[in-house]
């Protein structure tokens, strides 16, 4: 998933909440969705080939997406013969049988079905709608005798959560070698939009009271910064809707402290909050020394979850590459020292959390499995920023992400400048066939600092926000990313990436919410005194 934002399909749907009972078109439960179809060509910009009309009763519809028409080639697997993107509504067979389109059978094919909900009041006291999402497809792989076609299935299935505005981004196509050359496009993406169908409830507010030990602390609303610390009063935060909110201060040298605080109409919360104390060492971050690494660099052992974690040492770097995909900006970045996890937070990891916090598994399991050796996937952005917190650490920012993949030495990727093969990651693998491969089993990978899948096996979260326009304006020392957003970084590349995608330099984004198979994360820590 490359990180294009136009998007050029509308289609509006009106759906009554499933489970609630049929309403109204003025029912509180009834919601509205938009699919929009993105198509990422190798050059140039996006475009659009189709539109289609929903319709406004159904609980769940369903349409049909066709991509891409090919047909039998003596001297090839097959041989493209156009490459519109074409939909409608109804079933899936409707793509191959379409008279408008020329010769040969459609190379993609995808049924796409919708079912809107309530969750149950027993489950949140807030008005929490949801809306599932399936994607089941199939893709040509081969010509059979006599000319008939051959396809692999493919199954994406997303669950989004919201009660304002939401949106989710869904593969259709990631775009290998042969499909590159024949079709010159890098990626279809499905962006689903859903919000209420009607005007939104007059919401309720509350207040929050923060008290402090320390002065001058930054104070974070759901990530927004909100007002200063005062160890002599309290600070009163007027005005918060009501419901669920995290409220978190941070120091001038990063250090943090957060609660999630429920909010209730015309109440005010109390809640004290105080980062921990100047000079953090080893002892406090439960950190057992291992020695030095390979590459010459101190290892330790975290007590919480038994991860290996590297110390990176501070200094200067070239952060982005006019030569990786996209060209994000060359700047100069200064990086102060700091820990980073070897791997990624892997299956049995992830599992010491659930059992300390009594929080459930995904709610989907990988295809493949669950396996203890394998990055925790289908974990999201909130869940990853939990388990590094509660692990006595936290996610990385985007330019220590770089930083501890590349080096100082302005190399493309983490081992050099020489193109991924399968010594070095974990890429090109097929939806359906393998994905993840057991952590750090690729040391001719590794980074100048000696850290494992800096590049391939999953896509990784970071703690900034993603904005394309960033760099522009990045400060010079320890950027942390915008202020406000609406998707997090990811970094690295996965198991279904290209090649080129692996570039310690190349950027993605993902929603707070998004749950996939190819997303996991690792964490960072501030440098022990």
């Amino acid at each position: 998933m490359t990180t294009c934002r136009r998007a050029f399909l509308a289609v509006g749907l009106l759906l009554v909440a499933a489970g609630h009972g049929t309403t109204s078109g003025s029912a509180p439960n009834a919601i509205r969705v938009s699919l929009e179809f993105i198509v990422n060509p190798v050059e140039g910009p996006p475009r659009s080939d189709c539109e289609v009309a929903g319709s406004a009763e159904a609980v769940k519809k369903e349409w049909w997406v066709s991509f891409g028409r090919a047909a039998p080639q003596p001297e090839a697997v097959w041989q493209a013969k156009g490459g519109a993107v074409t939909c409608g509504q109804g079933a899936v067979d409707a793509a191959a049988s379409n008279p408008q389109e020329p010769a040969g059978v459609p190379y993609l094919i995808g049924s796409i079905a919708t079912t809107a909900g309530l969750l149950p009041s027993s489950l949140t006291p807030e008005r929490v709608l949801f809306l599932d999402i399936s994607l089941s497809g199939r893709k040509l792989s081969a010509f059979g005798k006599g000319g008939a076609p051959e396809y692999r299935s493919f199954e994406v299935t997303r669950r989004l959560f919201f009660t304002e505005r939401r949106d989710v981004f869904v593969p259709v196509l990631v775009a290998d070698g042969a499909e590159l050359r024949a079709f010159g496009i890098r990626e279809i993406l499905m962006k689903v939009g859903a919000w209420p169908a009607i005007d939104a409830v007059p919401a309720d507010y509350g207040a929050v009271s923060v008290t402090s030990t320390i002065d001058g602390a930054t104070i974070l609303l759901d990530g927004g910064a909100v007002g200063k610390t005062s160890s002599s009063r309290e600070t009163l935060l007027r005005n918060v809707r009501v419901g669920l909110r995290e409220v978190r201060v941070r120091d001038a040298s990063g250090r943090e402290a957060w609660k999630a605080v429920r909010v209730a109409a015309n109440r005010t919360v109390l809640v004290e909050l105080s980062p921990p104390a100047q000079g953090w060492d080893t002892t406090a971050y439960r950190l057992v020394a291992l020695g030095k690494n390979a590459q010459g660099f101190d290892e330790y052992r975290r007590s919480g979850d038994g991860a290996v974690v590297v110390r990176v040492p501070a200094g200067g770097f070239l952060m982005g590459n006019k030569n990786a995909e996209r060209t994000p900006l060359e700047h100069r970045v200064y990086v102060s020292e700091f820990l980073m996890d070897k791997t990624g937070v892997t299956f049995r990891q992830f599992k010491k959390f659930l059992e300390a916090t009594g929080a459930a598994l995904p709610p989907h399991e990988p295809y493949w499995g669950i396996h203890d050796d394998h990055p925790a996937v289908f974990v999201t952005w909130e869940e990853a920023k939990a388990y590094c917190e509660w692990a006595g650490g936290r996610l990385p920012t985007e330019a220590e992400r770089e930083k501890a993949a590349r080096g100082v030495d302005d190399r493309k990727y983490p081992w050099g400048n020489e193109e991924p093969d399968a010594s070095r990651g974990v890429f090109r693998h097929n939806w359906g066939d393998e994905a993840t491969e057991p952590v750090g089993t690729h040391p001719a990978g590794a980074s100048p600092y000696g850290l494992q899948d800096m590049g391939g096996n999953v896509w990784e979260y970071c703690a900034d926000w993603y904005d394309d326009a960033y760099y522009s304006v990045s400060p010079p020392r320890d950027p942390k990313g915008p202020a406000t957003g609406t998707t997090r970084v990811v970094r690295g590349g996965s198991w279904d990436s290209r090649p080129s995608v692996l570039s310690c330099s190349c950027r993605n984004w993902a929603d707070r919410d998004y749950r996939e198979g190819d997303f996991g994360f690792r964490c960072a820590m501030n440098a022990p005194k």
